[in-house]
């Protein structure tokens, strides 16, 4: 027979109960408003929600993974780990958490840890077939490109059509350059999952790399139908157009981004390109104001201003422009390239020479590259060294005519006429009709003839005959 209870015990222990039942009801529902707060995109006020329910109850795996997911959306993969890791102390087989935790592994670069976790999942059910899909991504990310290929068969052991393994081995093949077996594996996730989100991108900015810019602009254009609003590809179809040399239908396309996100320093940047390729410097220098003024950052921004600073030539302002955009560009090639032929336009001739140095040092092979760098070097009066980077261009390009007359016009520097006579007519070969090289032939030909005279006019001795 059990003793009596004293009536303060039971009164107190009745009281702990229904706090306790109190607070986990509050718990389920910060739960609840969690779920709801994410679904609105408020996801910094559902990770709260969901952190003070696991204060209270942190032995509920599925609040921990909810926590996971959140994080996931914030882009923070580190905390979202603690949160998967949180679930496995909870139940260390738990085939999704270990999945989730592999993934999000790969998305630190941390590729050795996350196949440790999907060679775990195979021990424990090797019929679960994400834990080989996502191997394919881990993988490809590593550059192993046999064991990415191998991953994918394995899957096929266990799920015959997989979507996402088709989209992941055609990420492998786009990594090597293989770029047809790439487009037919996004065209085979596209068959099991019309609505995937990224295989038309993908197979879009692949047909542009490969020179079908009309086949690009059709994967761009359904990728558009099914996201109407996506900026990446109003901006990459936008610049497609572009290039294409469809400027009217890139403005509209680039109006359409603008209209969408008013507030998106890229979209006002697209918008400043093209107006400098229109020939419109006032509306340009408008447009990257803009974009300095939304992103005092952003990459390129100070560059472009200069460059239609320069062209409605108020050079002053244009140059500390060029100048900011100097101090903030890292190893760029391209945007290397590009600054430092505004940097000679604008006679900033020291500075210009710095940038290609270092753009020669990123591509030594680039014969564009080199021969900018020996025009910076002629302007400075360093002819040999300039002379060296002429002749590496022309060893990288042979045909590459602007090297051969600015050559041609060192050498005449030096004296060397018959050298920059020689120089002048491969460039007259290579580009008959180009005037500059025509204008420096015919200054060569009159040099020629008033040499053969002065040599025809000199005696033996050295000395002009006056008798003559």
């Amino acid at each position: 027979m059990q003793p009596p209870v004293a009536p303060e015990a039971t009164v107190r222990e009745a009281l702990l109960d229904g706090r306790r039942m109190n607070e986990w009801m509050d718990a389920e529902t910060r739960v609840d408003l969690a779920h709801r707060l994410y679904e609105q995109g408020r996801w910094e006020e559902a990770a709260d929600e969901l952190r003070t329910a696991i204060d209270i109850n942190p032995y509920n795996p599925a609040w921990h993974f909810n926590l996971a997911v959140t994080f996931e959306a914030m882009e923070d993969y580190a905390r979202a780990c603690e949160c998967y890791e949180a679930v496995l102390d909870l139940d260390d087989e738990d085939l999704e958490a270990l999945n989730c935790l592999g993934v999000n592994m790969t998305r630190q670069g941390r590729f050795r840890e996350a196949l440790e976790y999907f060679e775990s999942i195979e021990r424990i059910d090797p019929t679960y077939e994400p834990c080989y899909c996502n191997r394919i991504v881990t993988y490809t990310e590593m550059g192993d490109h046999e064991n990415a290929e191998l991953m994918f068969y394995m899957a096929r052991q266990v799920k015959e059509q997989c979507p996402l393994c088709s989209y992941s081995l055609g990420n492998c093949f786009g990594a090597q350059g293989l770029h047809e077996r790439a487009i037919r594996c996004w065209e085979q996730t596209l068959e099991l999952d019309p609505e995937h989100p990224d295989a038309n991108f993908r197979i879009a900015e692949t047909c542009w790399a490969m020179g079908d810019l009309p086949r690009a602009r059709k994967h761009y254009e359904v990728d558009l139908a099914r996201s109407p609003r996506d900026l990446d590809t109003l901006l990459d179809l936008g610049e497609l157009l572009v290039e294409m040399g469809l400027l009217d239908e890139a403005g509209g396309t680039f109006a359409r981004a603008l209209a969408e996100h008013p507030d998106n320093a890229a979209t006002h940047f697209c918008m400043g390109e093209l107006a400098l390729k229109r020939g419109r410097p006032l509306e340009a220098q408008r447009l990257f104001e803009k974009v300095l003024r939304l992103d005092d950052e952003f990459p390129g921004a100070h560059m472009k201003l200069g460059q239609a600073l320069l062209r409605r030539r108020q050079n002053d302002r244009a140059i500390r422009h060029l100048l900011a955009e100097l101090k903030r560009c890292g190893d760029d090639p391209d945007m290397l390239q590009e600054l430092g032929q505004l940097l000679l336009e604008a006679q900033q001739t020291h500075h210009a020479n710095g940038v290609l140095e270092r753009l020669v040092d990123l591509r030594p092979d680039d014969p564009h590259a080199q021969h900018n760098l020996a025009v910076s070097c002629f302007l400075l009066d360093r002819f040999d060294e300039g002379i060296r980077h002429c002749r590496r261009a022309l060893k990288l390009k042979p045909d590459y005519p602007l090297a051969l007359y600015n050559l041609a016009l060192a050498h005449l520097q030096g004296g060397r006429v018959d050298r920059a006579r020689r120089c002048v007519s491969r460039a007259l070969t290579l580009a008959p009709s180009d005037e500059q090289v025509r204008q420096l032939s015919k200054r060569l030909g009159v040099l020629g003839l008033w040499s053969r005279l002065r040599r025809r006019l000199t005696p033996r001795g050295g000395k002009e005959d006056p008798a003559r």
